[in-house]
């Protein structure tokens, strides 16, 4: 559950806790335990308030919390693998911070939640990468399904009206509904919500991907979007896009879609730096807040930047409405919480949880599991291979550099 994931964002909740620990209030300083139990108290009130709250007023702009969340029992469960309240020099970090949030919301997801949701690059598989028939997530996934929860991922890749390029993506859970001869009952918990919000797909009975019409899954919010307001956003956003990687030289390519336009390296394997991606998703979302006439959602993706058209609050609100799912029974999960990240949104409408990294999404899936108590989900979650795989290629690294430290 520990993890070290770099995270270059910020969250105003967290850095309150954090300053509660690190900077004199009244000439005093609360340890980790006091000032989770501070934190722990405000949210109630906020649970019960969420407009006149004192969280509220010490984090302007905060969204609504749809539980409580026990964080002392979670700083229990983060104590118990690494020793974060003895140490003696070195503070609490801002990832310390977010694990423990994470794993008491988790705590609250038992019971209570009917649908996940997920984004998809680095949070269910590395990005730019597909979903490997392998990976323990697959199985996990398998499993919350297979106990009547839905999964659907939420993700930016946009490819309307091409569904095998959504089921290359997700290949290796559609092969391992084949390989288990999954019926209706269970393929029908899974679902794919694309670019944001503008375009859904479910499994058909050979295992494959099928789009679902606009009109039959679009909210009352969505379908006021008129199409020359969509058009006159896009071209916008694709002026200031272009005008922003000139103006920093960045050597990329740009891509419009019928409802998404964004930038991307020209050569394979390039990284563009995160402070120039920053700046030119800030940059288009300053050019565009003050004349769109629709939603967007302009985000660095840490390897590019995409600028759509809604976000996934929509995205998420059309599942839920889809399926019937009331927000305070829906959690997501993603790695791009930030003011340029685009799994922010979904704040407003479900319970969240803040990963780094696919190996972090396996540690709360696991945690679930557990937490669900059913012999099937703590079997899976027993199942869990912790490490790389004897003989990968991060197997023989690892070897080679144990060898070298211990010699």
């Amino acid at each position: 559950m520990v993890r070290g994931g770099k995270l270059k964002e910020r969250d105003p909740l967290f850095e309150l806790v954090l300053k509660w620990i690190t900077t004199a209030e009244w000439d005093m300083t609360l340890t980790l335990r006091e000032a989770m139990a501070k934190a722990e108290n405000l949210i109630e009130q906020h649970v019960e308030n969420p407009t006149g709250s004192e969280l509220s007023r010490k984090c302007p702009g905060i969204s609504a919390f749809f539980t409580k969340l026990p964080l002392c029992r979670a700083l229990d469960n983060l104590s118990k693998r690494v020793a974060v309240e003895e140490r003696r020099f070195v503070p609490p970090t801002f990832s310390e911070v977010r694990q423990v949030f994470n794993i008491a919301q988790v705590y609250e997801m038992k019971g209570r939640v009917e649908m996940l949701t997920f984004d998809a690059d680095d949070t269910i598989y590395e990005h730019g990468m597909d979903l490997d028939k392998n990976s323990w997530i697959v199985d996990a996934l398998c499993t919350i399904m297979e106990m009547g929860i839905y999964i659907a991922v939420v993700t930016a890749a946009g490819y309307p009206g091409k569904p095998d390029r959504y089921a290359a993506r997700f290949k290796g859970l559609l092969e391992k509904f084949a390989e288990r001869k999954y019926a209706k009952d269970v393929t029908d918990k899974f679902l794919v919500m694309g670019g944001e919000c503008n375009y859904m797909f479910i499994v058909k009975s050979d295992y494959t991907l099928e789009e679902v019409p606009w009109d039959k899954f679009a909210t009352d919010a969505m379908r006021s979007w008129k199409d020359e307001d969509v058009t006159s956003m896009m071209d916008l956003a694709e002026k200031s896009l272009t005008e922003s990687c000139k103006r920093l030289r960045l050597d990329v390519q740009c891509l419009r879609k019928s409802r998404a336009v964004g930038c991307y390296p020209k050569q394979v394997g390039d990284r563009l730096a995160y402070e120039a991606l920053e700046d030119v998703a800030m940059s288009v979302h300053d050019a565009l807040r003050n004349h769109a006439k629709v939603p967007f959602c302009a985000f660095n993706g840490n390897l590019d930047v995409w600028v759509d058209l809604g976000d996934k609050r929509y995205g998420i609100e059309a599942l839920q409405q889809y399926l019937g799912i009331s927000e305070e029974k829906c959690c997501h999960m993603g790695d791009r919480f930030t003011h340029t990240g685009n799994d922010a949104r979904a704040r407003y409408v479900a319970m969240t949880v803040w990963v780094t990294n696919p190996v972090e999404t396996e540690d709360y899936l696991e945690l679930f599991l557990n937490e669900m108590g059913a012999d099937k989900a703590k079997g899976c979650a027993i199942n869990r291979r912790h490490g790389p795989m004897e003989g990968s290629a991060e197997w023989i690294k690892a070897q080679v550099v144990q060898r070298n430290t211990a010699s």
